[in-house]
């Protein structure tokens, strides 16, 4: 009798006292987001030079934000022909011992999705407007993997405005 009651008693005693997660835990993957610093950008300075000069761009915007991991994010609207953009993004080099490579710029067929802006801080949304504050239906979804980094690429339906996130993978 008393060994079929200590097995109980010791399963309780083991689920009572076991550590449980916390929301912290939850939340470090996000953190990175929470205090970034924002800097202007330009395209020119992002790209190599061989590639900038391809892309023929008429830069209007472009910041820079930057996490406490290291990683960051840059944001750029421009004026470009759509054709050349995705050309030239597609030949950018990349490190052929990565896995995670694109040879060329993907089409997604749903619209763009402005979900992804939930976790950012509302500093960088506000400093990225141009990009975030957007019909999504009004452009065509490109991605591109050339890691270390991932372009996303809105191309506007009806006009040459581009708007290029290129961030870092790791």
């Amino acid at each position: 009798m008393k060994t079929t009651l200590a097995f109980p008693l010791l399963l309780l005693l083991a689920i009572i006292t076991c550590k449980k997660p916390t929301a912290s835990l939850n939340s470090t993957a996000w953190e990175e987001y929470t205090n970034p610093v924002i800097t202007p950008a330009v395209l020119r300075d992002t790209l190599p030079v061989k590639y900038y000069a391809l892309l023929s761009a008429q830069e209007i915007h472009g910041i820079k934000v930057s996490y406490p991991s290291g990683n960051h994010t840059s944001y750029f609207e421009y004026v470009a022909d759509a054709e050349n953009v995705l050309r030239t993004i597609s030949a950018l080099p990349f490190k052929r011992t990565n896995a995670l490579v694109d040879a060329a710029c993907r089409m997604s067929q749903l619209p763009f999705s402005l979900t992804g802006k939930t976790i950012l801080s509302q500093e960088e949304t506000a400093a990225a407007q141009f990009f975030w504050n957007i019909n999504p239906n009004d452009y065509i979804h490109y991605e591109c993997l050339k890691s270390p980094a991932r372009h996303t690429l809105l191309i506007h339906k009806r006009t040459k405005r581009i708007l290029h996130r290129i961030e870092s993978i790791s």
